[in-house]
């Protein structure tokens, strides 16, 4: 072992790709150190501008692009991009996924047989997995700022609320937590595995949150919600002093919230990102507004003509990440939508995420109908009586709600969400009621299912 690390050391060192990522990386940690800390006063009223930083960010990350990738370079060539010019930038064309799958080696900046490159997959939740090589990221420095600012200290211990994958001799003894790193800082040194959650379990679950005693929870809204409505349904006083709930890798509503809230007796952070590396939204208050990093990467909210939104809009999020030297992301089409909320000094604003581009369902003339305008933002009395739900739309018009509902789920419940829905929208609504609904593989709940192909 100590040789093969001595010879991958060796081979490192001859590698002059090698040496200068190393160079930039080591670099950028001390730039950033300092950066976050003017962030964070930021924050705290001493109020600094980050538009100067963040446009030299992007202008080094699209110049090294055009000089090592040969994608970016016979694009911005054959458009006639000036890489010196930022109204040039906002004339790249966009990237996506198809063009991610389709040009995957030109896009890449460095030999991906590099042992130091690494390879990432998302989870798919558009329906399209993708793949793709890194290398850079400040992702770790980012959340231990994060956390610093809602008051960790050193010795605090995070919890991960995740779909970790449980060993089967552990899963045999009924534990359904892992021990996934010495460290609690930045993402929690014991996860708790949303796989494997039931009805017949969940106490278990909550025990061991109370015996672990976290000083902090981060993971998925949809499972930490599940958890938390029990804890208020049972009455249970986990009597702990927790100093916040970090939501990430899934949208939230205003009911997740609410219980969430109330079952853990803290407040609440929005943490907002992607596999993808090209954004780090974090919120800082009870308003729950995402605001993204100046350092890590450069976002635009677009609307459905190409450009920008104004302030108050819906548009799509639009990243182009600043340090991924592997394969860089420039102007990047995240498919997620977001209500914009202006610009604080250089850092981008959202008034909230509203779900993903593919999150419409349609009625029976195709027209477009975003689930947010129907589902979120509303309290439906329903919502207390339903434990999980999922909806899935096959054809125009019409949709099937499959609920696992608790035993107060009433008829008047039902015709709420089907009174509404045709009131809003004219769909038509038939309803599941079911045991169980299935995570994606990576343990996330997934609300619609859109099987209608455009």
């Amino acid at each position: 072992m100590q040789i093969d690390r001595l010879r991958r050391l060796l081979k490192r060192i001859n590698d002059l790709e090698y040496l200068n990522y190393l160079i930039r990386q080591q670099s950028g940690k001390i730039m950033l150190h300092f950066g976050l800390r003017a962030l964070n006063k930021h924050h705290n009223g001493i109020k600094k501008d980050f538009n100067g930083i963040k446009r030299r960010r992007l202008k080094k990350i699209v110049k090294y692009a055009y000089v090592n990738s040969e994608y970016y370079r016979d694009l911005f060539n054959e458009r006639n991009i000036d890489i010196n010019k930022f109204e040039d930038f906002l004339r790249i064309p966009f990237l996506d996924k198809e063009i991610i799958k389709r040009e995957k080696s030109n896009l890449m900046a460095l030999s991906n047989n590099k042992d130091y490159v690494g390879f990432v997959t998302t989870g798919g939740s558009t329906g399209e997995p993708l793949g793709f090589h890194t290398l850079g990221s400040y992702d770790a420095e980012h959340q231990a700022f994060l956390f610093k600012m809602f008051g960790y200290k050193s010795g605090d211990r995070i919890l991960a609320m995740d779909g970790s994958i449980i060993p089967d001799n552990l899963l045999d003894k009924n534990v359904f937590w892992i021990q996934k790193s010495r460290r609690d800082l930045p993402y929690g040194s014991v996860a708790l595995s949303s796989q494997y959650l039931t009805n017949d379990n969940i106490d278990s679950y909550i025990h061991f949150i109370k015996e672990f005693k976290p000083d902090i929870i981060r993971g998925y809204p949809s499972f930490i919600n599940t958890i938390a409505c029990h804890i208020n349904k049972q009455h249970l006083n986990l009597a702990l002093n927790i100093k916040a709930v970090e939501l990430t890798s899934e949208s939230f509503y205003d009911d997740q919230i609410i219980n969430i809230q109330k079952a853990f007796n803290t407040k609440i952070i929005n943490q907002y990102g992607h596999a993808e590396a090209s954004i780090f939204g974090y919120s800082i208050d009870e308003t729950l507004t995402t605001f993204c990093s100046p350092f890590y990467g450069f976002t635009e909210i677009i609307g459905e003509d190409g450009r920008a939104v104004n302030k108050g809009e819906i548009g799509e999020v639009v990243v182009t990440g600043f340090n991924n030297y592997a394969m860089p992301f420039i102007r990047y089409r995240t498919g997620d939508m977001a209500l914009y909320d202006g610009e604080d000094y250089g850092i981008t604003k959202f008034k909230k995420i509203l779900g993903r581009t593919q999150d419409y369902i349609y009625t029976r003339e195709m027209e477009k109908v975003l689930l947010t305008a129907i589902v979120f933002g509303r309290h439906y009395k329903a919502f207390d009586h339903i434990k999980k739900w999922q909806i899935i739309q096959d054809e125009p018009g019409n949709i099937i709600f499959k609920i696992i509902k608790d035993d107060n789920f009433s008829t008047e419940d039902q015709l709420e969400l089907q009174d509404n829905f045709y009131k809003i929208a004219q769909i038509e609504t038939s309803f599941e009621f079911v045991n169980n609904l299935p995570l994606t593989p990576r343990g996330k709940s997934k609300l619609l299912i859109q099987n209608i192909n455009l």
